[in-house]
């Protein structure tokens, strides 16, 4: 039975009767297919190439976490707005990578200065000849720990207060074992050095001497005397 152009219609033809032989190659254009239709498991593996996603496509949902390796970051991509506060840590940095020029004025604060670390030749020199005042003074904080040396004192230059320690007059009464000088402020703390009996002493051996916590200095005798007995204890003040 032949048929006439255009006589078989949509009704004529049964569901299902258009199979995939009876397709064209290249027949089912876009406008031919439904929006949404084309899913995931109608895609070949590969057929989405490079040229086949739009520009600024790819968004951050779409990229698996890990997936960014070193090798895809263009050299000089990661600049300075893509880092995040307090990300680079000392681990990240190379040795030796921190110069001059990246401190900033004023950033090395003493307590960045290991101790010691400041020796004669990172100081400036200033020749003997030159006598000048020190504006403003050096404070006890600003020098080295073992800095000042013996040749650095100046003759008769360490007086009996700078030693910091102070001769304590300790009477042990007549007939007593013992003598106590009273609360002293300046020696709390302190440590007993020696002692010596005063010019006149009767011939009595000490026991021992004790620093309270008040200060005061405590004297015994092993026996009693007829007379007072006195002795000069020297006391490290704190």
């Amino acid at each position: 039975m032949s048929l006439l152009p255009n006589e078989v219609k949509t009704e004529h033809i049964a569901s299902g009767a258009v199979t995939t032989p009876k397709i064209a190659d290249e027949q089912v254009t876009t406008a031919k297919i439904k929006n949404s239709a084309v899913t995931s498991e109608k895609l070949a593996t590969g057929a989405i190439t490079g040229s086949k996603i739009a520009d600024n496509a790819v968004t951050g949902s779409k990229i698996r976490d890990g997936t960014v390796r070193s090798e895809k970051i263009a050299a000089g991509a990661v600049t300075t707005a893509k880092i995040g506060e307090l990300q680079v840590t000392s681990s990240r940095l190379q040795d030796r990578a921190v110069t001059t020029e990246k401190i900033a004025n004023s950033a090395v604060t003493t307590e960045k200065i290991a101790q010691g670390s400041v020796t004669p030749a990172k100081l400036s020199f200033v020749p003997p000849s030159v006598v000048r005042p020190i504006t403003p003074p050096v404070t006890a904080d600003e020098i080295g720990g073992l800095q000042v040396t013996s040749s650095k004192l100046q003759d008769s230059a360490v007086t009996r207060p700078k030693l910091g320690y102070k001769v304590v007059n300790v009477t042990v009464p007549a007939g007593a074992l013992s003598g106590d000088s009273g609360p002293d402020p300046e020696l709390v703390g302190g440590q007993i050095l020696g002692s010596y009996p005063s010019v006149g002493n009767s011939p009595v051996q000490l026991r021992q001497i004790i620093l309270s916590p008040l200060g005061s200095v405590s004297v015994s005798i092993w026996a009693g005397s007829a007379a007072d007995n006195t002795f000069d204890v020297v006391v490290l003040k704190q």
